[in-house]
């Protein structure tokens, strides 16, 4: 009995007996996936442990130390996505926040280009009692702060009193939390507030820490430098953060400016102003995808119809003003068709214009116009009116960040698609940047931008928001005629330390989402 105590001894002061009682336990482990840690710093092979929500450990770890271990053997770990412009209601539908965790999306910013809940305090409190599956916060809208308070004389600049109560309110909203003020310049009211009447309500931002000026500008085609410089010159005199939002250089005509535009970007961040971008990986934006051909050539429902064109001149003058407008928008090529009423016709959607005219033999303006007689006010079309050269000089500009747009009401592939795109068809597939480069763009750089100093990084003791994907067949499969296909190659997403979503058992049922609010460190 004396020996097999002594033993015991032995064995209980050993080296190996105490490292091993050591040795942390943790809930989760993922085993020898390809660590890109969203610093920018090249990938490497290793294992990431998360306990208590939290990232507990990166480097060798025992796959016995974890409750549940996951081989990510081939597949890239990162952290999850950061989507800084959102259109979505703080309250997002199950669906809408399903669609953005399938594209690796952990955290979203909602309340861009205008408009956003009027009582941010009241809302975020309401999503942090009933958490949902993302982390969510939000901007306070310059549109929603114009169209509560100024009621009479709307295109009229605001009175001293407006602005007072204006901004009290947005003192009040960043005081809650909010990320800073959101403005939409291209349609009402955005429209009608002078730059002296934004710098007076932005200059709250610069009170606050991490507060951010974010804007839809005022024009996205002839005049989109002057929009540009605009938008740089209220972060100058105001001293805050500017973020200009889907950077678009729209219509063949304007594509030459995209180096004139990125320059005056890179220009006032080398004289230490901070001013972002943020660009989607697609060549149509919103407006233009499922519009009806006939409002988007400026014709008239009536031109739709057959019974119109009883004579011939009447037949050669429309087809003339077809002709003038496909000549401004570059041509059928960029005119897709994604809607039909005819039977005839539904073999071409996703063809272009062009095809149709080549198909039948014709002129691009005829094949118009055969759509619009046999389709009516049915036929829709979406118009691809970006350049890919010029989206990919965006791209590669250090300082331009990615956003969905994503908005619910607009069937864009982008809502459902964006990162994966920029993943598979730019990273992997065409090359342009760095995977570990676009990371950190779509990680710690939105991140750092909105003072989150615990998400965005594979780093112990951050929250753990981890997607896990695979680089060979990350892509989006959503189109134009298609555009709620889902994308492929997300693996597994986590969410504050929590399995969210596995593509083989789809969504585990739990909501760890957070509510998050700027901070003032």
């Amino acid at each position: 009995m004396k020996v097999s105590r002594l033993v015991f001894l032995t064995l209980l002061l050993s080296p190996a007996f105490v490292a091993f009682a050591d040795d942390p336990h943790y809930d989760i482990v993922l085993k020898n996936g390809l660590v890109v840690d969203g610093t920018g710093l090249p990938p490497y092979q290793g294992d990431v442990a998360m306990d208590g929500g939290k990232i507990a450990k990166i480097g060798h770890i025992d796959a016995s130390q974890a409750d549940y271990v996951v081989d990510a053997s081939g597949l890239v770990v990162a952290p999850g996505f950061i989507d800084i412009l959102r259109h979505n209601d703080l309250l997002w539908t199950l669906q809408a926040q399903e669609r953005a965790i399938r594209e690796g999306i952990t955290t979203g910013l909602t309340g861009n280009c205008g408009f956003s809940v009027l009582d941010v305090d009241k809302n975020l409190s309401k999503i942090q009692k009933h958490p949902g599956l993302l982390n969510l916060g939000t901007l306070i809208g310059q549109g929603t702060l114009r169209d509560w308070f100024v009621k009479t004389n709307r295109q009229n600049p605001a009175t001293p009193q407006e602005m007072a109560v204006m901004k009290l309110f947005l003192q009040g909203a960043l005081q809650a939390g909010a990320f800073g003020l959101s403005s939409g310049l291209g349609y009402e009211p955005g429209e009608w507030c002078q730059p002296a009447e934004l710098e007076d309500l932005a200059s709250v931002l610069s009170r606050f820490p991490h507060a951010a000026y974010y804007t839809h500008i005022r024009n996205y085609r002839s005049s989109v430098l002057e929009a540009i410089q605009e938008a740089i010159q209220l972060g100058q005199d105001d001293k805050v953060p500017v973020v200009i939002q889907h950077l678009l250089f729209k219509l063949p005509s304007n594509w030459d400016q995209t180096e004139s535009g990125l320059l005056l970007l890179e220009e006032a961040g080398a004289k230490g102003q901070p001013v972002y971008a943020t660009v989607y990986p697609y060549d149509f934006w919103g407006n233009e995808v499922q519009i009806p051909l006939y409002q988007f050539l400026y014709l008239k429902p009536e031109d739709a119809n057959l019974g119109y064109y009883r004579s011939n001149s009447k037949t050669s003058d429309i087809l003339a003003l077809i002709h003038k407008r496909l000549q401004e928008y570059g041509g059928g090529d960029k005119i897709e068709i994604t809607r039909v009423r005819s039977k005839a016709f539904k073999s071409l959607l996703g063809d272009t214009i062009a095809d149709l005219a080549r198909q039948r033999k014709i002129s691009e303006e005829e094949a118009v116009l055969a759509l619009l007689i046999e389709n009516g006010e049915y036929v829709k079309i979406c118009y691809h009116g970006l350049s890919e050269e010029g989206l990919i000089k965006k791209i590669q500009a250090p300082f331009i960040l990615f956003g969905s747009d994503s908005s619910d009401s607009i069937p864009h592939p982008r809502d459902v698609g964006a990162f994966a795109r920029l993943l598979g068809t730019y990273v992997r597939d065409k090359r342009v940047i760095r995977l570990s480069e676009a990371v950190n763009r779509l990680t710690e750089e939105p991140a750092r931008l909105l003072g989150l100093k615990d998400r965005g990084l594979l780093k112990e003791g951050d929250w753990g928001d981890v997607v896990v994907f695979d680089l060979k067949t990350i892509g989006d499969h959503a189109t134009a005629v298609n555009p709620w296909v889902p994308p492929t190659g997300v693996k597994m997403v986590f969410i504050n330390g929590q399995l969210v979503f596995d593509f083989k058992n789809g969504f585990s049922g739990r909501y760890p989402g957070q509510v998050l609010r700027r901070s003032n460190d």
